[in-house]
């Protein structure tokens, strides 16, 4: 995977930050203004688990590089839940390199741990029912978490500040001629391409995650995850995978349009093609986790409307195999399918050849996994990362046969919009 043998899993013992009662004069009622009254504690992040958004600080464990696996192999799939607390982190699209025979991942100066997870004890939860504050640790102590910051965000700087990107227009339609005659010689059937624009760093990490969330519709699977080395900030509208009761789905996202033209979208030969490819895709790597018999697909390219543009979706879904952990999991599905290609291993050689600089975390993923047995996986679409120089945000498209060229730099600059947005470009 690329770190070394003495790769961390250090335990965090810094004071826990909130509380199993609940504060009805205490909590702000929106995740995102609890998250930004918490973020001088270590590692806060807000992530989601189906209709839940869970906010934490202060872990009591950490893990990176290959302890993760291990880590992972401690979250059962088939009942119950890791009874040690909320496992939340990272897994950067470079880690699917220990998964298969891939080259080497080209260096990523700037950019995040391959892979990061933590073990949270105590969280607070916004769902349907409300706000409350859950631990697995029965001598945690009340502790009034500080004061909430006002619900406005700043505005970006008036003053459109420049950005460039990995692969020029002219570059990027190069790139499709070329897994273009890839196809047509039958090296592989569908390659994802991606850039990545930078701009300068936004500053307030926090202003900057509200601007983006707020530009894509506040998604379902947003994210943010304050680490050493720099911020995640995802708005992404796709998941991975998600396990509950005995049943893991995926949900593969191909297939975009302009908002409020998904009939046009759903008519559309080459895009339908494109979309069924990586549902096959989807169900062959769940069938390496599922037992036989039991994968199927009930949600076959519907509407996914995100407000800048509409999408196709599917949902894949199998059974939980007895014994199965949440290391057998990624090691079967990861990465996404809808952001490498057909097939996966050949597409994920040419994606490295053509793409000129890494993905980091882009199209990796972001992992919650409860005591109370649901484990939540994002796929990390309209994703930035932030450090103290520069903010990166990277945004592409599936490349096919039907493919044309000047269409699919088109289509990769409308997934920027939220970006664009939140820097003030």
């Amino acid at each position: 995977m690329g770190e070394p043998p003495s790769a961390r899993h250090a335990s965090i013992t810094s004071p826990a930050i909130l509380t199993r009662r609940e504060w009805s004069d205490g909590l702000p009622d929106e995740p995102e203004r609890l998250l930004g009254a918490v973020l001088h504690r270590r590692y806060p992040v807000l992530a989601c688990a189906g209709a839940r958004v869970f906010v934490a600080t202060d872990p009591v464990e950490v893990v990176t590089g290959r302890a993760v696996w291990d880590a992972l192999g401690r979250i059962p799939l088939d009942g119950g839940g890791p009874g040690d607390g909320w496992w939340m982190g990272l897994l950067s699209y470079d880690l699917g390199t220990a998964i298969e025979m891939l080259p080497t991942p080209r260096p990523d100066p700037g950019g995040p741990p391959r892979a990061f997870l933590a073990r949270y004890e105590t969280v607070t939860e916004y769902s349907a029912a409300g706000v409350r504050v859950l631990s697995v640790d029965p001598a945690f102590a009340p502790e009034r978490p500080p004061a909430a910051p006002p619900g406005t965000t700043p505005a970006a700087d008036a003053a459109s500040p420049a950005w460039s990107t990995s692969l020029a227009p002219r570059e990027y339609v190069q790139r499709v001629d070329a897994i273009r005659d890839l196809i047509r010689a039958g090296d592989c059937y569908q390659v994802n391409l991606t850039q990545r624009l930078v701009a300068d760093a936004p500053g307030d990490a926090f202003a900057f995650a509200e601007r983006l969330w707020r530009a894509a519709r506040r998604p379902p699977l947003r994210a943010y995850l304050g680490l050493d080395e720099g911020t995640l900030v995802s708005a992404s509208p796709e998941r991975l995978v998600r396990v509950r009761d005995g049943v893991v789905e995926s949900e593969p996202i191909k297939g975009t349009i302009a908002a409020g033209r998904f009939d046009q979208l759903a008519a559309s030969a080459k895009d339908r093609a494109e979309h069924v490819m990586i549902v096959d895709l989807v169900r062959n790597d769940l069938g390496r986790l599922a037992p036989a018999g039991t994968v199927s697909v009930p949600r076959l390219m519907a509407p996914l409307h995100t407000g800048y543009v509409d999408h196709m979706v599917s949902t894949v879904r199998g059974a939980v195999a007895p014994g199965a952990t949440a290391a057998d999991l990624i090691w079967a599905l990861f990465p996404g399918g809808s952001v490498t290609g057909c097939p996966k291993v050949r597409a994920m050689e040419v994606i490295h050849d053509l793409e000129p600089v890494n993905r980091g975390p882009a199209f990796g993923s972001v992992l919650v996994a409860t005591p109370d047995g649901e484990l939540d996986a994002s796929i990390l679409i309209r994703t930035a990362w932030l450090t103290g120089d520069e903010s990166r945000y990277w945004c592409g498209g599936a490349v096919t046969w039907d493919s044309e060229p000047r269409a699919e730099h088109a289509e990769a600059m409308a997934k920027a919009a939220p970006f664009l947005e939140a820097i003030g470009a």
